[in-house]
Order: C-alpha cells, then sequence, then structure tokens
C-alpha cells in the first residue's frame, strides 16, 4: 500500500482530477475490447497483414492531420465541454461497427475508425492539458504517473477481457461494452471542475480562426530546445513502435494462439503488455525520485530496455515466454511515456499546454501511422517473416535513441531562456 500512497492521495484531495482519472478508467478499458475485436475481424475477413497495418495507420492519421488545430481548441475552449463532447461522439461512432458483417464493409470499418479516432485526436491535449490544472505543482509526476499505470492496468485488463469477450460471446458485444464506457466517462468528467481562463484575443480574422494561436503555440517550441528533445521521445519510440503494434497482432493471432482462438494469443500477449506499462513508471519513480535530471536519464535507459526485449520476444519460442518479454520491454515503454508526459507538463505554461501536447501527439501518432503502414507493406511485399522484422525494429530504436541523445548533448542542460513553469 506505501507505493500507491502519494496516488491515492492526490485521488482523494484533487476531486477535479479524480473525475478525469475515473472516466479514463472505463474508457480506456473499453477501447481495448473494441481494438482486439478489429484486430480479429480483419484478419478474418482479408488474411492480410497489411489489411491490419492500415487500420492502425487509420487510426493514427487523425491525430497527425488535426493536432494543431486540436491543441487550439483544448486552450481556447473549456477543456471539460471538450472531452465531454468527444466521449459522446465516439459512443456513437463505435456502435457503428456492428454494421461490419463481411469482407465487403471492410471499407466501413476504416471510415468509422478514422472517426472515432478523429474525436481521441481532440479528447487526448484537452485531457493532459487538465492535469496540471487540476493538481499542484508538487503532484505533477505523480498525477502523470498515475496517468501511466492506469493506461497499463486498462490496457492489461481490458485486453484479456477482450480477447476473452470476443472469443467467447462475440465481437459485437465488445463494441457495446465500448461504447457503454465512452458515456460513463462522459458522465464523470461531467462533474470535474476543471479551471479555464479565456484569453482576451484582437478582433481579427487570424485570431478567430486560431492562426495567431498556431503561430504562437509554434514560436514556443522554435524556443525551447528542451521541449523539443522532450517531444521526440514518444515520435522516437513510434518510428519502430507502429510496426511492432502490427506484429505484436500477427504473432499473437498466428503463432503463438491455441488453434481457432487467435484472440485468445492478441489478448495475452497485449495484457502482459499492460502489465508491464504499469509496473514500469512505478518501478523507476521508486529509485530515482522526480527530478527532471532523473527523468531524463530514465527516459535514456528505457530506450536501451526495450531494444534488448524486443529481440527476446521476436525470438522467443512460446506463448509464455513472449509474453513475458514483451512485458519487459513495455517497462521501458511505458518510463518513457509517463516522464516525458511529465516534463512537457512541467516545461511549458498552462495556457501553452494544449498546442505542445498536441504537437506532441501529431508527431507520435504520425510515425506510428506510417511505421504500421509499412510494416504490413514489408511483410505482405517482401515476405519477410515477422519474427525477423519485429527484431529488425530493436536497431531501428537504438538509432531514434541515438538522435535523442544527440539532441540533448547539442541543446545543453538549459538551452532555452524560458523559465520552468507549471
Amino acid at each position: 500500500m506505501s507505493v500507491l500512497s502519494g496516488y491515492l492521495e492526490v485521488l482523494r484531495r484533487r476531486p477535479a482530477y479524480r473525475r478525469i482519472w475515473l472516466g479514463s478508467v472505463v474508457s480506456l478499458a473499453g477501447d481495448w475490447f473494441t481494438l482486439i475485436a478489429l484486430y480479429s475481424l480483419l484478419d478474418e475477413y482479408t488474411g492480410r497483414g497489411e489489411a491490419i497495418g492500415l487500420m492502425l495507420f487509420v487510426r493514427f492519421l487523425p491525430a497527425a492531420l488535426l493536432g494543431p488545430i486540436a491543441g487550439v481548441v483544448a486552450d481556447r475552449f473549456p477543456r471539460r465541454r471538450v472531452m465531454m463532447a468527444c466521449d459522446v461522439t465516439r459512443a456513437l461512432v463505435v456502435l457503428g461497427f456492428l454494421l461490419v458483417r463481411s469482407a465487403d464493409d471492410v471499407w466501413l470499418l476504416y471510415a468509422l475508425t478514422f472517426a472515432q479516432m478523429t474525436a481521441a485526436a481532440f479528447f487526448d491535449p484537452a485531457e493532459q492539458a487538465s492535469i496540471a490544472s487540476t493538481v499542484e505543482p508538487a503532484e505533477v509526476v505523480t498525477a502523470n504517473t498515475l496517468q501511466g499505470i492506469t493506461w497499463s492496468a486498462m490496457l492489461g485488463f481490458g485486453a484479456l477481457a477482450g480477447g476473452a469477450t470476443a472469443a467467447l460471446v462475440g465481437r459485437d458485444v465488445s463494441f457495446v461494452v465500448n461504447a457503454l464506457t465512452y458515456v460513463a466517462s462522459a458522465l464523470f468528467i461531467r462533474g470535474a471542475d476543471v479551471p479555464f481562463h479565456p484569453k482576451t484575443r484582437p478582433a481579427t480574422w487570424a485570431a478567430m480562426v486560431g492562426l495567431d494561436d498556431l503561430k504562437e503555440g509554434l514560436a514556443r517550441l522554435r524556443a525551447d530546445a528542451r521541449v523539443r528533445r522532450t517531444i521526440w521521445v514518444k515520435t522516437a519510440w513510434a518510428i519502430p513502435g507502429g510496426g511492432a503494434l502490427l506484429l505484436y497482432a500477427l504473432l499473437g493471432e498466428r503463432e503463438f494462439a491455441p488453434v481457432g482462438h487467435g484472440e485468445i494469443g492478441i489478448g495475452v500477449l497485449l495484457g502482459m503488455r499492460g502489465v508491464g506499462a504499469f509496473l514500469g513508471p512505478l518501478v523507476a519513480r521508486r529509485l530515482g525520485g522526480d527530478t527532471p535530471a532523473f527523468l531524463e536519464r530514465a527516459i535514456g535507459v528505457a530506450f536501451l530496455v526495450t531494444a534488448f526485449f524486443w529481440v527476446a520476444f521476436a525470438w522467443a519460442p512460446s506463448l509464455p515466454l513472449a509474453a513475458l518479454m514483451l512485458a519487459l520491454a513495455h517497462t521501458g515503454i511505458s518510463t518513457q511515456w509517463v516522464f516525458s508526459s511529465s516534463l512537457l507538463n512541467l516545461q511549458v505554461e498552462d495556457g501553452m499546454r494544449g498546442r505542445i501536447f498536441a504537437v506532441d501527439f501529431m508527431s507520435y501518432m504520425l510515425m506510428l501511422g506510417l511505421s504500421s503502414w509499412a510494416a504490413g507493406k514489408i511483410l505482405d511485399g517482401w515476405h519477410v517473416a515477422p519474427r525477423t522484422l519485429m527484431a529488425s525494429l530493436s536497431g531501428v530504436l537504438l538509432v531514434t535513441a541515438g538522435i535523442w541523445w544527440l539532441l540533448g548533448r547539442t541543446a545543453g542542460a538549459r538551452t532555452s531562456s524560458q523559465p520552468v513553469r507549471v
């Protein structure tokens, strides 16, 4: 209990943050029900890795296209209302997956996926920017870590439960469950008192449509080398990571699953991914604390941990060992995510966070989408074995980690003239 006491205390003292967190708990669990059902559906109707890669690309594309606009929305409009509107929209959209009944309907799956993730593209920056405004500065890292381990726990629960649900009672139930979780999330967030400080803007066309806000956000990004380096962390993982996500599904479905139960293999792998992601930031914070210097050192170590265990996962001979290696790999990945988000919350002032986080998500999602699409093309077009491609992605990750290290060398500890503000 002592390990979790600090997180429980933040939830007890900060009711607005608690409601946002509760919304995350239910909606994140439901998301995995839908994703595993979509993996299974595409493999059944198409039998092609490229089809799954395209679905992942479509999932990541809205954040890449709409990131700057979503950031402006998160900084200009009440974030609570933005999040509620996105949840209601997603609840309606995921029910549309019930209409996908054959290979001829696969186009509809892609269209609905794009609509679902368009709403998510506006939800995520608003949620992330709300965290630091609903807790005290000293609680920022704790709150971000709690968000990270919640995502991980819901991945573990949602993947295992979603895989079992799809296998035992059918994919339609998974879609209905996901829709209900979005409704529950909107109801939790409805009661959250999220601070909103509207900014007075000149009555010009550029100000009204958000161009001035976009320019302001880009100028903030150009001025601070630390922020640019922090944004690279998620992107650096995403460059090989999109392909890895595709391979998790294919290896779980085709090589590790019990015969005729591909959803079980996918669910076990993604569930153990969640276990590792849950433990990573908890253990890292226990070892080193919350200082920005430690957060950056831990990110560097996490790159190496992920690369090593990805290779071990690629050549694992059985489902239990593969699941263990994947869990260990994701202790590193989740540490990178949580600590980079914490650094951005510490480095960027409240009125700018929505736009900066939108750029962070935009870059991350764009690389995830391109990576998953490219991996599908390589698998089907070049006939590369999935295990070989998985091992190769470790080398790509080491290259992107090297770029992150070089950015630190050129930026120095405090290149920017901007002070750290919360």
